[in-house]
């Protein structure tokens, strides 16, 4: 299956994609989209199949989103908060998820997804992307914001602009209940105050995809892509910022590259970055891999991990790879750029990409 394209960054609120709001009279009247359907979607999870006819007079939010994808779940919180105060009042999300990976189009995938991010609302698995080709949709995260008759009011990309989108929410939904008293919107979270004083986004490394399965892989290694065939790769140095280099035996799989070998042989993937955070997408072939996690030569510090890091006995820093979904690395103080490796400890590491963030929040730092 081929997989859509195209995820977009991390960006102030006040450089992010404005919502677009429709007319609702005029012209523009007959230029309006409908809520359309859900018809191709593999699965249904939290929901039995939910159809326009079926939503209408509820507001409905029509969210694109991939469970691997930062952007997007960086987003959820919000959507979380949304849900819990309104769905009582009509509010719906319908989330569709259509995947990037393979293994992100798997129902029992997503479910697990679904479970550990803590999603209530209906989720829609669109494997085959033929809800994404019915939407004319084009990126990770972008949200369709309906109104109780099913027309489009707003859409948005990105991140960004959360109190101003539950705002319209809240609009909407006083169209069927003039006299609904809802909270103040949701204000940002701390690490997403893009607008305050003193905050900058850098420009970071681009998104790196590891394998060759689109074309355009970042593998910096002389030997190249050999599919199918495990190479024992060398890796000489220097690195260049945003090429990713292997070391010991790997071979291409699909979407990712594999480790084939373990301890005692020295084997990692490494990279050179600019960012403040960075997050890959990895995968176990079998059973959990337990990663190695280092940063400029050294073990990668309490400070500078992220969530999905854990530390040994003897301080060492690692990543049990024990599911197919992205995976919170380095989250550093500062602005720079560094040098990270990942060494599996035994064979079927699957590495798929890295991506990054590397906004700085002013005040908030």
């Amino acid at each position: 299956m081929s997989s859509p394209l195209g995820r977009i960054g991390a960006w102030p609120a006040t450089a992010a994609l404005a919502l677009l709001a429709a007319s609702a009279t005029g012209a523009g009247a007959a230029q309006q989209q409908m809520l359309a359907s859900f018809d191709g979607g593999t699965a249904w999870l939290n929901s039995q199949p939910l159809t326009p006819a079926g939503l209408a007079g509820k507001v409905v939010l029509v969210d694109f989103w991939e469970y691997t994808c930062i952007n997007c779940l960086k987003a959820l919180p919000y959507e979380r908060t949304w849900y819990q105060r309104y769905a009582k009042d009509g509010f719906v999300i319908v989330g569709v998820q259509t995947p990037e990976f393979a293994f992100s189009g798997e129902t029992a995938n997503v479910a697990n997804a679904v479970k550990r991010l803590q999603i209530d609302w209906p989720v829609v698995v669109d494997a085959q992307q033929k809800i994404w080709n019915r939407y004319g949709n084009d990126a990770w995260p972008h949200e369709f914001l309906y109104d109780q008759r099913g027309v489009l009011v707003a859409e948005h990309e990105g991140e960004g602009d959360y109190p101003e989108t539950e705002a319209r929410i809240q609009q909407l939904l006083r169209a069927s209940d003039p006299n609904a008293k809802f909270p103040a919107p949701m204000d940002y979270l701390p690490q997403d105050r893009y607008s305050k004083p003193g905050a900058v986004c850098y420009r970071h490394t681009p998104e790196m995809y590891v394998g060759d399965w689109r074309g355009d892989g970042a593998l910096g290694n002389e030997q190249g892509y050999a599919k199918g065939k495990t190479i024992a790769y060398v890796d000489s140095g220097p690195h260049d910022d945003g090429r990713a280099y292997l070391l010991g035996p790997w071979y291409q799989d699909g979407e990712a590259m594999v480790s084939a070998s373990g301890p005692p042989v020295d084997e990692h993937v490494a990279i050179r970055y600019r960012a403040l955070q960075v997050v890959a997408v990895l995968a176990p072939s079998g059973q959990p891999v337990p990663a190695f996690v280092l940063q400029d030569g050294a073990a990668l510090t309490r400070a500078s991990a992220g969530p999905d890091v854990r530390f040994d006995e003897h301080g060492r820093a690692f990543v049990l790879v024990n599911a197919p979904r992205e995976y919170d690395l380095v989250t550093n103080k500062q602005f720079g750029q560094h040098d990270l490796e990942l060494r599996p400890e035994r064979p079927g590491l699957r590495v798929y990409t890295f991506d990054f963030e590397a906004c700085e929040v002013g005040a908030d730092r």
